[in-house]
């Protein structure tokens, strides 16, 4: 990788924004921390890691999750608690497409990297239809509804949870995963991506 590509990939996490998601959980808003900024050479390197199936770029994309995740665990977990992180899972036909699942492999990188958390997939995505890539702000929201479940253990009553993800955009994905968690009894207590749109 080219110096100044590295220099763009040197993580800044902050709190991007609230999601809010009152409408599907009453009074609820959950910090969203991002570490990079979703435009330019790391929006390539990012589609390149996810749509390309660029794997190289784990080592390089992994730290700015971390510092995410670090970040939220300063600023907003109050408890002793180990937090779980859960991955938003990624679509079987996208996984099939790429043949890997981008998220699961950059939590796998977080949790080698010494991360004092623990890894839960718990989160099922239920969609058969295409991406959402496309799609604007309001249909990305109509298309996610009710896109997950929840599967497996879940993490012990109280537990702090991080949603965590690649990319926040419109959050509509994180929105729903979060609302699935709550509705399911977990504490998420914020969403950890790479990089959030600007």
């Amino acid at each position: 990788m080219c110096d100044p590509c590295a220099r763009l990939l040197q993580p800044r996490p902050r709190l991007r924004r609230a999601l809010d998601v009152g409408d599907l959980v009453s009074d609820l808003r959950v910090p969203v921390v991002c570490s990079l900024d979703y435009r330019g050479p790391v929006r390539q390197m990012l589609n390149a890691y996810k749509d390309d199936g660029q794997r190289s770029l784990t080592p390089w994309l992994a730290p700015a999750l971390l510092a995410s995740i670090n970040h939220a665990l300063i600023t907003c977990v109050s408890t002793h608690q180990v937090p779980t992180l859960v991955p938003v899972p990624t679509r079987k036909s996208s996984q099939r497409r790429r043949g890997f699942d981008h998220v699961e492999r950059l939590s796998a990188a977080v949790t080698r990297s010494g991360s004092q958390c623990h890894t839960r997939r718990v989160l099922r995505d239920t969609r058969s239809d295409p991406g959402s890539k496309y799609l604007t702000a309001e249909d990305r929201s109509a298309h996610v509804r009710e896109a997950f479940s929840v599967r497996g253990t879940l993490p012990s009553l109280g537990t702090p949870v991080i949603l965590i993800d690649d990319i926040v955009t419109t959050g509509a994905t994180a929105r729903e995963a979060t609302a699935t968690l709550v509705l399911a009894g977990m504490n998420v207590v914020a969403v950890a991506t790479i990089a959030g749109t600007p």
